[in-house]
């Protein structure tokens, strides 16, 4: 009986040694992509450049030579060569005889570069690998391309649009951020310097923001185990430097099992302090924003700002009978999961796992007719380790590169994130949050940096409230969108043109063209009555009130969600590799 136990003990425990084998080899065989491994050979160059600069003011081109997953290709030894296309900014004609200076022309870029894709180039020092930056000034100003050419190749890429003004000029300045990304902290890759660092140094965005979740911080009850929370704070402080790279204290608020949390709000909500500092929340004690809010106004948390991302999917969308005007400022309406503009065909990205247009109330649309005032920005929302520029859009797998994540459901990712592009004076953690605040940015997919400007009567986002007054209801308004296509392709002697452009009024496109240039100034004259416009699609629920949809926890009076008579405009650009970019709303009201 003994002996026969023991060989009962025996095999069951090769069945499981074999069970483990098993799923070794399938995630192994699974997830492993051995190209992702072995291949880092250069395919493009990006050139990246500051959006806005003044004549005569230095600044860094900086070539990234990218492989076939977008990231840097440690061993590429090329010859480049520099060129610049030039255009007049009010008139969009070309300037052949434009003055610049640019220090390297005709540099071979150095490696010593053996780690395949396995570790990344940008952690190699000692040569160029892949990365290098040319002191520039240019001083005539107007509309710029930087073309760097491959010499041996003969392949030319283009820059950013670069805008050159003049010395105290009143144009604010363009700066990229990230503000929505997670580390090992959370269910994300890397450690937060990592990311930080990434961002910075070869995402080249000027601000960044780690939202890791808060319900996945070690705690034991107020307790912080191990220091992790005040540490992760104090990471985002480090990297925050005036005039270099600005960063914001964030936290990610996340619903957990709402299912069978009968009160707690369905929405994920990102949280911004404009200090050094924030105490610590989470869903399992504030279950709502409105609980969220008053707690951190109670703790002294000093100034902040909070808004809902991925707001129409399925499993975690938003809801917008909560509002703030104050703290809901913006709104994410892009990311690696699709965008939330819609919820039907005119939606340009469909949302994973997205709420059918039968199911009404979730889309930034509703939100704005339903008299949200919110401005538009977008993110990756990155669990990849790539803030900035996240690479699982391309075949690139963050459990076989650098950093490492045991985050596998991100395998079935196929959108790039987003970027929001920040209109501002200057680049601080203060003018960052005014900015965020005021609502004086705009949105973009991928890592394109359109240059967009868009007013009403003169008035653009950011500016008096991002809205005009007018006399009467048929006061004319001139409508202006002035658009500059971000220059990076993965194909070389490319131009990425303006595809189509469409202005949405009240929610519904308005105005469309399909500009195919490079550059385009666009102005319109509506004399239409003011009219606004409203939310209709309440529902009435089993207790007898009504909500702007199935999910929200909050009542409401469906006859308070309109804009009261206020009109709004928004700008959608869609480029020729399908890349997009919003700017808006600028709302119009009669005084």
């Amino acid at each position: 009986m003994k002996r026969f136990a023991t060989r009962k003990a025996k095999a069951f425990f090769f069945a499981k040694l074999s069970l483990l084998g098993f799923v070794a080899i399938f995630w192994t065989a699974f997830f492993t992509d051995i190209g992702v491994m072995v291949n880092n050979e250069p395919v493009s160059l990006w050139v990246h450049a500051p959006t806005v600069i003044a004549r005569d003011e230095p600044f860094n081109v900086t070539v990234e030579s990218w492989d076939c997953y977008e990231r840097l290709a440690g061993g590429y030894k090329g010859q480049v060569s520099f060129s610049i296309e030039s255009y007049n900014s009010s008139t969009l004609s070309t300037m052949p005889l434009a003055s610049w200076t640019i220090a390297g022309n005709l540099t071979r870029f150095t490696s010593n570069f053996q780690g395949a894709g396995v570790v990344p180039a940008y952690m190699v020092s000692g040569a160029d690998n892949g990365r290098r930056s040319f002191q520039t000034t240019i001083s005539t100003p107007g509309l710029h391309y930087i073309i760097v050419t491959d010499v041996e190749k003969n392949e030319t890429y283009r820059s950013n649009p670069i805008l050159v003004v003049p010395e105290n000029a009143s144009v604010p300045r363009v700066y990229w951020g990230d503000i929505h990304f997670h580390s090992i902290l959370s269910d994300g890759s890397g450690n937060p310097e990592e990311l930080y660092a990434y961002a910075r140094d070869v995402a080249l965005i000027d601000f960044a923001a780690l939202t890791d979740h808060a319900e996945m911080f070690p705690r034991f009850g107020e307790y912080d185990l191990f220091d992790v929370f005040k540490n992760y704070i104090a990471t985002t402080n480090n990297y925050n430097r005036d005039g270099v790279f600005a960063t914001l204290v964030a936290l990610e608020w996340t619903p957990l099992i709402q299912q069978v949390r009968a009160n707690l709000c369905w929405q994920h909500m990102n949280v911004y302090f404009r200090g050094d500092d924030m105490p610590f929340f989470s869903t399992f004690d504030h279950l709502t924003p409105d609980a969220v809010y008053s707690y951190l106004q109670q703790q002294g948390a000093g100034p902040f700002i909070a808004w809902t991302h991925h707001v129409t999917r399925g499993d975690y969308p938003s809801d917008f009978g909560f509002y703030n005007e104050n703290i809901n400022t913006m709104v994410e309406i892009y990311s690696c999961h699709g965008s939330g503009e819609f919820q039907d065909g005119l939606n340009l990205y469909p949302m994973v796992h997205g709420i059918s247009a039968s199911n009404p109330g979730y889309s930034v649309n509703d939100a704005l007719k339903m008299g949200r005032k919110v401005g538009i920005m977008s993110s990756s929302d990155g669990h990849d380790g790539h803030p900035g520029h996240d690479l699982l859009h391309t075949n690139a797998r963050a459990l076989n590169q650098y950093p490492y994540t045991y985050s596998a459901y991100r395998y079935g990712v196929t959108l790039p994130g987003g970027l929001t592009g920040l209109l501002a004076p200057n680049l601080t953690r203060a003018s960052t949050f005014d900015a965020l605040q005021s609502r004086s940015a705009y949105a973009t997919t991928w890592v394109n940096r359109h240059y967009l400007e868009f007013k009403v009567n003169n008035i653009t986002v950011g500016v008096n409230d991002s809205t005009v007054q007018v006399p009467s209801i048929t006061t004319a308004r001139t409508v202006e969108l002035f658009v500059a296509a971000d220059g990076v392709s993965i194909e070389p002697d490319m131009t990425t043109t303006i595809a189509n452009v469409t202005i949405f009024k009240n929610s519904v496109p308005w105005r469309s063209i399909t500009p195919n240039n490079a550059t385009m100034r666009w102005n319109i004259i509506d004399t239409a009555p003011v009219t606004g416009t409203s939310y209709e699609h309440c529902i009435q629920k089993a207790d007898g009130r009504w909500y702007i949809n199935q999910r929200s926890k909050v009542p409401v009076d469906p006859a308070s969600l309109n804009t009261n008579g206020v009109d709004y405009y928004y700008a959608r650009v869609v480029d020729s590799l399908g890349g997009a970019a919003w700017i808006g709303p600028i709302w119009v009201e009669v005084a």
